[in-house]
Formats: C-alpha cells, structure tokens, sequence
C-alpha cells in the first residue's frame, strides 16, 4: 500500500512538473492558426473566398520576443488576407518600451499587408495612452474605428460592413453611432476588445463578432479561472458562442501579460473565409 500510495504521488508531482514545463517553455513559443469559413445568405458569390485575419492581445514589451512578434506577422502575411483586424491590446502598458522596441514594432505592423486594408479597435490597456496608440497604429497603416462602420467594398458591386466598437473596459461604446453607417443587407462582421459587449448587440444587425481581452484564461486551470475572469470577459470569455443567428468567437490573442506561461489557452491568430450560401 504504501509503495502504491508513493508511485501514484511521485506520478502527480511529475503530471504537475510537465505541465509547468509545458507552459512556460513550450506553450510560450508558439502560437496557433485557427481557420474557419463564414457562411451567409448575406454574402454574395463574388465575395466568396474573401479572408479576413484577426489579432488580439499583443502586449509587447512584456513577454513576447521579437522573434516570436515577426514570426506572427510573417505567418499572417503568408495567407495574403483581404483584410487585417487587430482588436486591441497593442502595448503592456505596465511598462516601459525602449525607443528601439517602439521602432521594431512600428516596422512590424508597417509590414502586415492586406488587400483591402488593416483595421483596428482600442482595448483597455491601448486606451491608457489611447493618443499614443492611436498615433502608432495609423502611422502603420492601421485605420482605428472607434464607434463606426467602414464600408468595405469588393469588385465595386459586394460589400461587407467591418463595424468597430469601442472597448467596454475603460472606453465608451456607442452602438447606434456604431451602427448607423451600416447597411443590414451586407454582411455585418464587428470587431470590439471585450466580449461581454456582445448581448449588447443582439438587437442590431451584427452577423459576427470578434474580441480578444480575456486572452483565453493565458493559464486557464478548469473552474478556478472561472472565479478570476477580468471585467470585459466575465459573462463570456472562451470559445465560440452564437445567440440569434450573430456568432461571437473569442481570440486567445498572441502575446501574454501578468506571467510568461500558456497553458490550455493557446497563442492564436483567426483566419476567417467568407462564403455564399
């Protein structure tokens, strides 16, 4: 008994042991794709095929290398999207970049090409030093849409409305100003920091939501997570939800905050195909 009571111990410290390993030396290094098609009465035949990338999260400056960064941007630019999202998070606003990092980045985010143009909302941690931020973004090409839509035109006769929605952590979300350009007989795809905007929504003509904030839990440990969510993402904070035909999917995001560890919440960057019924 006591010899099986010690191998079943040693057995756990050892599950524990890789588990640790796991997150912080091998989770930390990369990211994962994931790849979906977007189906929709909405979208027209000359829009099928239309690819949409999305980013979350970045947190540069923190734990993310710059390697690790040009090798995300590398990856994303090797699917040669239509079109380039990033919902947020740009900076550990926690600390200090260097000049060297800031010009490292802003190279980085230069290069991300996209056909149809790079988009961007504001999370909460962009809107610390939201004017710096936003500086940044648009001298890379970005444009950030705070409470508007952007009509995004394919072949000059199909069209998808791209609405962005300011952060619900610390910013200012305006739905009908968000709204109000957009056309309900498009395709509406809407990008906005937190999830928990997402019932907010409902009531308007949103086919598809895409947020990031929660970061997938980062270390998400079965029901203890469940009990430290952030504000932004504690009704809805991992996976794919949809309630009234509108889908909300949650990016894990690609960089890491607070700790240097992944665990059962991989790195990730959304690829999402648009395709006619």
């Amino acid at each position: 008994m006591v010899k099986k009571i010690s191998i079943a111990v040693l057995s756990l410290f050892l599950l524990l042991f890789l588990a640790y390993f796991n997150a912080v030396n091998v989770n930390t290094k990369q990211f994962k794709i994931s790849e979906e098609t977007l189906h929709s009465d909405k979208i027209d035949e000359d829009i099928d095929g239309f690819l949409i990338a999305c980013f979350s999260d970045l947190y540069y400056g923190s734990f993310i290398s710059d390697e690790y960064l040009q090798k995300a941007f590398d990856t994303i630019n090797g699917f040669q999207p239509d079109l380039i999202l990033f919902e947020g998070d740009l900076i550990d606003q926690s600390i200090e970049i260097s000049e060297e990092q800031k010009l490292f980045l802003i190279r980085q985010l230069s290069s991300l090409n996209a056909k149809y143009g790079k988009f961007a909302v504001l999370g909460d941690q962009d809107l610390i030093r939201n004017e710096e931020i936003e500086d940044i973004l648009r001298n890379c090409g970005f444009t950030v849409l705070n409470n508007e839509t952007k009509l995004i035109s394919i072949d000059r006769n199909s069209y998808i409305n791209l609405v962005g929605i300011d952060s619900f952590n610390g910013g200012s979300p305006d739905l009908t100003a968000a709204f109000s350009g957009a056309n309900s007989n498009y395709f509406t795809f809407v990008i906005s920091h937190c999830p928990d905007i997402f019932d907010s929504l409902l009531g308007y003509s949103a086919d598809f939501l895409s947020c990031g904030h929660s970061r997938g839990g980062q270390v998400y440990i079965p029901l203890i997570s469940d009990f430290t969510r952030e504000y932004g993402c504690k009704k809805y904070f991992r996976g794919k939800i949809t309630k009234n035909g509108m889908t909300l999917q949650i990016n894990n995001g690609v960089g890491r905050c607070s700790s240097n560890a992944r665990f059962l919440a991989d790195a990730q960057i959304m690829f999402y195909t648009l395709k006619s019924n």
